[in-house]
Formats: structure tokens, C-alpha cells, sequence
């Protein structure tokens, strides 16, 4: 999967589990700056990205993933170890 497949499949994924138009998430989207990531719609996210790109976070991971941009990250460097 190349970083710009995963870019969109998370804008896709958050846009649907934080209820926002995927217009709206780009480098500065996360925790701060949405009002509907809260702790559920946090642990709805690892489980949809998890499915979705099957991986699977540590629990180490899980509070990390915090913003559009660690998100991709994680998963972009994932994809360079595969």
C-alpha cells in the first residue's frame, strides 16, 4: 500500500468514526481539535483501523495514535517492515 492509499483509507476511516466530513482531516486533525474523539470513539478507531489494515496495536501504541498524521505514520512505516 503506498503512503498516499493510506492516507486515504485514514481520512476514510476517521471520517466515519468521528462523524466529520473527510474535507475536514488533514495534517492538524486529532485529539485537540475534535470534538467527538473521545476515549470510545478513540478505542472505535484502533478497532476499525486494526480491521482495516490488519494490524494489531500495543497497547503501548494505542494512546499514541492520537492524530491524522501518527496514524499514518504508524501505519506507513508498518507498510515499509512488510
Amino acid at each position: 500500500m503506498t503512503r498516499e492509499e493510506i492516507e486515504t483509507a485514514v481520512r476514510d476511516v476517521l471520517a466515519e468514526v468521528m462523524d466529520v466530513d473527510r474535507r475536514n482531516i488533514g495534517p492538524e486533525f486529532g485529539q485537540k481539535s475534535c470534538d467527538n474523539w473521545g476515549s470510545l470513539t478513540h478505542l472505535m478507531l484502533i478497532t476499525e483501523l486494526e480491521s482495516r489494515f490488519s494490524v494489531a496495536f500495543s497497547s503501548q501504541e494505542v494512546p499514541q495514535l492520537s492524530s491524522y498524521s501518527r496514524i499514518v505514520e504508524a501505519l506507513a512505516s508498518r507498510a515499509k517492515n512488510r
